[in-house]
C-alpha cells in the first residue's frame, strides 16, 4: 500500500522537474517510505508535458498527469489527488523553493495522529522579489487580523494531510478565486487540528514564478475576502487555540 503521495503542481516549470524528482525518490529511500510522486502538469506552455511524460515512463513510482489548459494550483492539487494512493498527501512546489527533505519533517508529524493536516511556515523566507514577499507577509497579517487567528503563514502551500482531509478541504476550492490563501482557514472551520512547523523558503534558481504581477494578485485575494467573511465567520479564538499549533 502507498503510505505517502507527493503532488507536484507543474506550470512552465521544465528545468526543476527532474531534479526535484530526484530529490523526492532519494528521500523515499533513505526513509524507507513506500510513496509516490504525481506530477501534473497544468497547461505549461515549456516543455514541462514532455519532461513529466519522460520521467513517468522511467519511474514506476511517478505519475503524470495534464491540464490542457492554465487551471491553476487548486484544480492542480484537485487532480492530483484524485489521482493518488497515498494515506498521506504533501503538496509541494515543482520551483524548489521548498526543501523536498523536509517532507519528512511534515511526515513525521503527521504519524503522530495528533494533527489532521501539517503545514511548513516560512520561517526563513529567502526570496528576491521583495514586493512578493512584503504582500504576502501583509496579507497573512490581515487575514490574521479578519479572523482573530494566529497563524503564521496562511498561504504556504507544503502541506502534509490526511487523505480524508484534503478531500474534504477541497470541496470548497470553487468558491474563491484563490483558494490557496483561505484552505488553512477552512481547515479550521472545519475543526482540524493543524500543526505549522518552521521551514527554509530559498530564492528561486531556475524558471519564473506563475505570478507575473504579485499585486495584481493580491488583489484577487482581497475580493475573496467578503465571501470569505460570510463562510468562515468568525473564528473562535478558544477554538483556534486547541485546534492550531505552531512550533517555534
Amino acid at each position: 500500500m502507498i503510505e505517502l503521495s507527493v503532488i507536484v503542481p507543474c506550470y512552465n516549470e521544465q528545468n526543476n522537474i527532474k531534479d526535484l524528482v530526484s530529490k523526492v525518490l532519494e528521500l523515499f529511500n533513505k526513509n524507507m517510505i513506500n510513496g509516490e510522486i504525481i506530477l501534473v502538469n497544468d497547461g505549461s506552455n515549456d516543455e514541462s508535458c514532455m519532461e513529466i511524460e519522460k520521467i513517468s515512463e522511467q519511474k514506476k513510482n511517478v505519475v503524470g498527469i495534464s491540464h490542457a489548459e492554465n487551471l491553476g494550483i487548486t484544480e492542480a492539487w484537485n487532480s492530483g489527488l484524485k489521482n493518488s494512493h497515498g494515506k498521506c498527501i504533501v503538496t509541494i512546489d515543482a520551483d524548489l523553493q521548498y526543501n523536498p527533505e523536509d517532507i519528512i519533517r511534515l511526515y513525521q508529524e503527521i504519524r503522530s495522529d495528533k494533527y489532521d493536516l501539517v503545514q511548513g511556515w516560512r520561517r526563513e523566507y529567502k526570496d528576491k522579489n521583495l514586493l512578493r514577499k512584503f504582500l504576502s507577509r501583509a496579507l497573512s497579517r490581515l487575514l490574521n487580523v479578519l479572523f482573530f487567528t494566529r497563524v503564521k503563514d496562511i498561504k504556504s502551500g507544503f502541506v502534509m494531510y490526511r487523505r480524508e482531509v484534503f478531500f474534504d478541504i477541497l470541496k470548497y476550492r470553487n468558491e474563491f478565486r484563490v483558494f490557496q490563501h483561505f484552505f488553512i482557514l477552512c481547515a479550521l472551520k472545519q475543526g482540524y487540528k493543524i500543526k505549522q512547523i518552521p521551514i527554509m523558503f530559498s530564492p528561486r534558481i531556475r524558471g519564473v514564478s506563475f505570478i507575473k504581477n504579485p499585486f495584481f494578485f493580491s488583489l484577487k485575494v482581497l475580493s475573496d475576502i467578503p465571501k470569505a467573511v460570510l463562510y468562515f465567520g468568525v473564528l473562535a479564538k478558544k477554538d483556534i487555540r486547541r485546534k492550531l499549533q505552531c512550533a517555534a
